[in-house]
């Protein structure tokens, strides 16, 4: 049975020292002001009920990932079959669309890394890159889990092994004996923004439902 990757986040050890956010920057070399991850503030209740919890961010892995079909370049926005939805940036053109589609802001353009494939031969198509080089685009970014991990066997991200609070947990949800699949089976979790339609494969045990509408900014933008 082929593998299908999941993460989990608790809400109840999450502390906001942002080790997670901080590890994937040098992990990925993510450039400031953009995130891959990101860990938002959530203000909730009145003086004297008032309540801090803190709201990590990540790529949901969509099963239904609404970036993958505007993407005019097939293979350069695509879903694995380990379910980790991946950016090729060898094929991407820099168009935004696939950006311009995620509802949760998880996608931005690599101010340091240039488009490869010639826009050129998707002009006629795609009037984003119409008239532009190579050069004058950049590719688009996100959280693939870091894949570069994955595929050497190490099967955790950086943020999962850095979290200070050890409130994130990675692992495949088709092996019934994987710690994410026991956590799973024996809390309630609940998705991010499920309105949405997309299948969230990122799930989070949450003490407060409040926490989602106290911090329902997008990751980038």
């Amino acid at each position: 049975m082929p593998k299908k990757y999941a993460l989990l986040v608790d809400l109840r050890k999450c502390v906001g020292c942002t080790s997670c956010q901080v590890s994937c920057k040098m992990e990925n070399a993510v450039p400031l002001s953009s995130f891959r991850s990101k860990v938002d503030i959530a203000d909730t209740g009145e003086y004297p009920k008032a309540k801090r919890m803190f709201f990590p961010k990540i790529c949901n892995h969509c099963d239904e990932p609404p970036c993958v079909e505007p993407c005019p370049v097939k293979g350069a926005t695509f879903k694995r079959n380990d379910g980790i939805v991946v950016v090729d940036q060898n094929k991407c053109i820099g168009c935004g669309r696939c950006i311009n589609s995620c509802p949760y802001g998880a996608r931005y353009l690599h101010p340091n890394i240039s488009v490869v494939n010639d826009p050129a031969k998707y002009a006629e198509t795609v009037p984003e890159v119409r008239g532009k080089k190579a050069w004058d685009l950049r590719v688009a970014d996100k959280c693939d889990y870091c894949l570069h991990r994955i595929d050497a066997g190490i099967e955790e991200p950086a943020c999962v092994r850095n979290c200070v609070g050890r409130a994130r947990y990675f692992g495949d949800l088709n092996d019934r004996n994987s710690e994410i699949s026991k956590l799973l089976a024996a809390n309630k979790t609940s998705t991010w923004a499920p309105d949405f339609g997309t299948k969230p494969a990122v799930y989070f045990i949450v003490p407060d439902q409040d926490v989602f509408s106290a911090a329902d900014g997008p990751i980038n933008g």
